[in-house]
C-alpha cells in the first residue's frame, strides 16, 4: 500500500531508485516508447551522483494529480538521474593542480631536485606541479601543513629522513605522527661527505679518528643542528669508532667556518661537498653511504672501515593519510618512470646522489627500518631538541 505522507513515500521510493541503479543499462527501455525515447541518449553515462535530485523528482511525481502527469514527472526524475553526468567523472585523478610542499628553503638539494621532477610529473599527470617551499623547524613546518591537508593526492610532501625517521625520537611534541602519512615513493640516498679544511693535519679517516681518541673532547664537528642528520649521523659514526668530539651545531652550513679552521670537520651532504672538494676548498675523508660515491671514486667509504655502516639520508614523496591507494599507484608510477630516465639519473650522479625509487611497499618497509635505525642512536646518545 502507498504511504499517505509524502516523506513517507519519499523513503519507500529511495529503495526503489538504488533498486534501479543497479540494472544494467541495457535492461532500462527500448521499446520505442516516449520514455525510451527520452532517456536513450544518456544511458552509458553513470548514474548515482544525481540519486538524491531525481528521488526528489519521483516523491514529487507520486504527488502529481493525473496519470499522465505522473509518467511525465517520472520521465523527468529518469532524465535528472542521468543527464549531469554527461560531465567528467567526480573523483578523477587529479582533477586540479598538485602542490608539492618542500620543507627547505629555494636552492636547497630537495628543492633543486623535485624542481627537475616537477615539469615531466605535470605532463605525465595532465595538471600543474606547484613546488611550495615551507622552510624551518627541522622539516616541521612544511610536514604539519601537508599532514592536515586532504587525503586526495593534490597535496604532497618531498622530504627527507628527519620528517618520519628522527624528528619522532628528538622532539617530545610534534604537531604531526609519521602515521599521518602514506609513503608514495623514496626517489633517492644522499650521502654525506666527512670533510676537513685543506690546511687539516688530518689526512685521512683513521687519523681524524686516531686524534679524536687520543685528546677526547677536544676535536670538533659541526652540524645543521641539534637533532639534525649531519648531527645523529655523525653521532653514529663516533659511536662506531668509540671516539668523543666536541659538537657545534649551527642553523645553516658551516663550510664557511671550516675551511677557515675553526672547526675540525663536519658532515656535508654530497651535493655541497663535492663542488668544494673538486674546487681544493676541502679535503674529503670518507661517504658515509654503503659504497664510494661515483663523483668521489677516491674517497672510500665510511663502510670499508666499520662494516655494516650506513649513514646517509634520503629524498621521498609522502601524501597524507588517508589518499586512496590508486592515487598513490598513480603518483608513484609516474615518478618512477622519471627517475629511471637516463637524464634524471646522470643528473643525480653528478651530485652525488644515488637514484633509489621502488613501489609504496617497498618504501614503507625502508622507512620502518629507517626509523629504528636512527631511534636507537637518538637513545643510546640522549639527543634531545627540547
Amino acid at each position: 500500500m502507498t504511504p499517505a505522507n509524502p516523506l513517507d513515500r519519499f523513503v519507500v521510493d529511495r529503495a526503489n531508485v538504488r533498486h534501479d541503479l543497479q540494472r544494467p543499462s541495457a535492461s532500462w527501455p527500448a521499446d520505442g516508447s516516449l520514455a525510451s525515447r527520452f532517456l536513450s541518449p544518456y544511458l552509458h553515462h553513470p548514474k548515482e551522483t544525481t540519486m538524491n535530485f531525481a528521488l526528489s523528482l519521483r516523491a514529487a511525481a507520486l504527488d502529481a494529480a493525473s496519470p499522465r502527469r505522473r509518467a511525465l514527472a517520472a520521465i523527468a526524475a529518469g532524465a535528472a538521474l542521468l543527464m549531469p553526468l554527461a560531465a567528467p567523472a567526480q573523483g578523477a585523478f587529479p582533477s586540479k593542480p598538485i602542490r608539492i610542499v618542500v620543507p627547505f628553503g629555494a636552492g636547497g638539494s630537495p628543492d633543486v631536485i623535485l624542481r627537475l621532477m616537477s615539469e615531466p610529473m605535470s605532463k605525465a599527470l595532465g595538471q600543474p606541479v606547484v613546488v611550495d617551499n615551507k622552510a624551518g623547524a627541522s622539516t616541521i613546518i612544511g610536514a604539519q601543513a601537508v599532514a592536515t591537508a586532504p587525503g586526495d593526492g593534490h597535496t604532497l610532501l618531498y622530504t627527507v629522513n628527519n620528517t618520519t625517521s628522527i624528528n619522532p625520537y628528538v622532539y617530545k611534541a610534534l604537531p604531526y605522527k609519521a602515521e599521518d602519512f602514506v609513503p608514495v615513493i623514496r626517489v633517492l640516498s644522499v650521502p654525506y661527505v666527512l670533510v676537513t679544511s685543506v690546511q687539516s693535519p688530518y689526512k685521512t679517516l683513521a687519523d681524524l679518528l686516531a686524534a679524536a681518541k687520543a685528546s677526547p673532547g677536544k676535536l670538533s664537528y659541526a652540524s645543521y643542528g641539534i637533532g639534525q642528520g649531519t648531527h645523529v649521523a655523525m653521532v653514529r659514526l663516533l659511536n662506531a669508532a668509540g671516539a668523543d668530539m666536541l659538537h657545534v651545531p649551527y642553523k645553516a652550513s658551516a663550510t664557511t667556518d671550516l675551511m677557515a679552521g675553526l672547526i675540525t670537520t663536519v658532515l656535508e651532504p654530497t651535493t655541497t661537498a663535492i663542488p668544494n672538494i673538486q674546487a681544493g676548498k676541502m679535503r674529503a675523508l670518507a661517504v658515509t653511504g654503503p659504497q664510494r660515491a661515483e663523483a668521489l671514486p677516491d674517497v672510500p667509504a665510511v663502510n670499508e672501515t666499520f662494516k655494516g655502516f650506513v649513514g646517509d639520508s634520503w629524498h621521498g614523496l609522502l601524501a597524507p593519510k588517508g589518499t586512496p591507494p590508486a592515487v598513490v599507484a598513480r603518483i608513484n608510477d609516474v615518478a618512477q618512470k622519471i627517475i629511471a630516465t637516463t637524464d634524471f639519473q646522470r643528473r643525480l650522479k653528478d651530485l652525488g646522489l644515488v637514484p633509489a625509487g621502488g613501489t609504496p611497499a617497498d618504501f614503507q618497509k625502508f622507512l620502518k627500518d629507517d626509523a629504528q635505525a636512527w631511534a636507537k642512536v637518538v637513545r643510546d646518545n640522549h639527543i634531545t631538541a627540547d
